[in-house]
């Protein structure tokens, strides 16, 4: 019997605004380079895997600054990686550094909201696992998810991130529920996924951008609406 349902953050629950692709192009532009919507899509999918295979092994969070700066020059390669495949490293970490001087926030997607007011009167348990490295209390506030949402555990609450287990059992043990008696949904294969896999939890990978369309390890869906209906079967 699923007693809670947990959900990964960016990508599952909110994304940029303006969008990463504007962002991107706004940044990239200074330096001459033109980029499509599909190629950051692309870009991104691999950079976010060298995130999470980077906070599976050394978190980016207790980095030095000059750590924190190559890491993200590579980062930022790998986004542009499918439209500038011979990009140079230094320009790549001259486009992160623009893109630190346009503003943009969190903001929750239009399919969020009513689905957790489903969930909710259905009696679930609902909860947030991120690796901000921000409270669970402060994310929860700043996206007006606490009505919604009954806790978030962050890697700097758990001194811990995903696929770690410790982040997962802190939120099991909030939620008073076995893995088995969750599921987890999220957009990354490596911090998601495997992390709730390998601590027994059931598991859905959300796929909005629609670049994890080869994933056969489980069920997959391209938005939260599709979420209630889907649950039932697990």
């Amino acid at each position: 019997m699923i007693k809670a349902i947990t959900f990964d953050l960016y990508g599952t629950l909110a994304g940029f605004t303006p969008s990463r692709y504007e962002i991107q192009s706004k940044a990239a532009s200074k330096f001459g380079l033109t980029l499509t919507e599909d190629d950051i899509s692309q870009g991104y999918l691999k950079a976010d895997e060298f995130m999470s295979k980077q906070n599976a092994s050394s978190p980016i969070r207790s980095m030095d600054n000059n750590e924190k700066l190559r890491f993200f020059a590579e980062y930022e390669r790998l986004i542009l990686s499918e439209s500038e495949p011979s990009i140079e490293l230094n320009t790549c970490l001259n486009v992160w550094y623009e893109i630190q001087k346009i503003p943009y926030k969190l903001t929750v997607f239009n399919d969020v909201k009513p689905v957790l007011k489903t969930l909710r009167e259905e009696g679930f348990i609902l909860a947030v696992i991120t690796n901000m490295n921000t409270t669970g209390t402060e994310i929860l506030d700043q996206l007006g998810l606490t009505a919604h949402i009954d806790f978030a555990i962050t890697s700097l609450d758990a001194n811990a991130e995903k696929p770690d287990q410790r982040i997962f059992e802190l939120a099991f043990s909030k939620a008073k529920c076995e893995p088995m008696e969750n599921i987890h949904v999220g957009d990354q294969v490596l911090s998601d996924i495997n992390g709730a896999k390998q601590i027994g939890s059931h598991y859905i990978l959300i796929d909005r951008y629609s670049v994890n369309e080869a994933f056969t390890d489980g069920p997959r869906i391209t938005g939260l609406v599709q979420l209630p209906e889907l649950r039932t079967r697990i």
